[in-house]
């Protein structure tokens, strides 16, 4: 996985990864060399791992959401 270079998308990868965006006092340098060291300490199968788990929670989120919806 390659790291972004914007710090909005850093910022999404990290959440993306079950990270804190920001850290205190952390500037955007810093930010990209954490979510550098991060990927590179986890196999692409974690990675994925992570990723697809998040999806299925925000998938029960909006199922939620519509079931909510039609009371």
């Amino acid at each position: 996985m390659n790291v972004p270079a914007d710090n909005v998308k850093i910022q999404t990868t990290l959440r993306q990864l079950e990270q804190p965006m920001c850290l205190f006092g952390e500037g955007p340098a810093e930010r990209r060399k954490r979510l550098q060291n991060l990927i590179s300490s986890l196999s692409d199968n974690e990675i994925a791992k992570i990723l697809r788990k998040n999806e299925e929670d925000n998938e029960k989120v909006e199922d939620t959401k519509q079931i909510k919806a039609k009371k």
